[in-house]
């Protein structure tokens, strides 16, 4: 197929019917719909074997199987800390075949049941289907007030700030794709990444109105930010926050690259009026840049390319 994710997104869309009754459709982290208590936040993610993992990992990494099942439920998590909400309950779709040994999908579901306290929801359904290849999808609602963050709601004069540190998870899947892993830390935060709900929340509390979450990249998150809000993004790369680990494996010239367009990072990336900086450094974030009028994302003064993780143009385990 020759198109990208996000413009077969916009090409299917606009075959669909806009539904008027709902607070925000697609587009976002999330859809958004009423309640009456509040707005429910609704999403899906999915696992599949060949294109975000490999079945042969679980010979590298001994917890491979229950840190999947945990990465499963926190990726869906973080499009709801992206708008600010808490998560609620769950339904999986899991996909299965003679290839896929019991015991590891029972571990997965350990990771599953582990990641669900720890986020505090619940898994209350789903269904299973026999597939050639192994895939795992997860349909999460959430909850939040009737304010949330969008990825349109940054307004020149803002900050950029993040959560976390980035590239982390480039140099993990960079390991397993080698089959030798190196450094554990970095293969974790490929396999379990966490949501960054308090700071979400935090956020949101805060008053900001602009969120996203880094699934696909920095810089091409940051471009769904700039894209839609109609403005002009302008990071100061040196300002990225980089882990020990990443720079010690990889250099920092490289740190940086992985950083800007590796993906999977499942940080959260907000704007805000800089009289805000205070409180959202306290909630753990980091400025790392500014809005300005104009459109595309800049980093120390150079267009940056739209390059990160697409699952339609190459994207796949196997194309790094």
């Amino acid at each position: 197929m020759s198109l990208g994710e996000f413009e077969l997104i916009n090409r299917l869309s606009a075959l669909l019917k806009k539904t008027s009754s709902v607070d925000l459709s697609i587009g976002d982290d999330t859809a958004v719909v009423p309640s009456t208590s509040g707005k429910l936040l609704l999403t899906c993610d999915a696992l599949v074997e060949d294109s975000h993992f490999l079945l042969e990992w679980k010979e590298l990494v001994r917890d491979f199987f229950f840190l999947l099942g945990r990465k499963l439920v926190s990726v869906s998590v973080s499009d709801v800390a992206s708008m600010g909400g808490a998560p609620l309950y769950s339904l999986i779709t899991i996909g299965v075949n003679e290839t896929l040994d019991l015991g590891d999908l029972e571990f997965f579901y350990r990771g599953i049941e582990s990641a669900l306290e720890f986020y505090g929801l619940s898994l209350v359904g789903g269904d299973t289907v026999r597939s050639k290849n192994v895939f795992f999808d997860l349909f999460l609602v959430g909850g939040v007030s009737n304010r949330f963050m969008t990825r349109d709601g940054a307004r020149p004069g803002d900050l950029v700030f993040v959560t976390g540190t980035f590239g982390d998870a480039r140099a993990g899947l960079e390991q397993l794709l080698k089959g030798r892993v190196v450094d554990t830390y970095l293969v974790e935060r490929f396999l379990n990444p966490q949501a960054r709900l308090e700071e979400g929340q935090a956020a949101l509390s805060a008053g900001v109105r602009c969120g996203t979450d880094v699934s696909d990249g920095l810089v091409f998150n940051l471009y769904t930010v700039a894209d839609s809000s109609n403005v002009k993004i302008e990071i100061d790369i040196q300002s990225i926050p980089l882990s020990q680990n990443l720079i010690s494996y990889c250099g920092i010239e490289k740190a940086l690259s992985y950083a800007l367009f590796g993906g999977e990072d499942y940080e959260l990336i907000i704007t805000a009026p800089p009289e805000k900086e205070s409180e959202l450094r306290e909630a753990g974030f980091k400025p790392i840049g500014k809005v300005v009028k104009g459109r595309g994302v800049y980093g120390d003064g150079e267009l940056l390319p739209r390059s990160g993780y697409d699952h339609l143009k190459g994207g796949g385990v196997d194309t790094y």
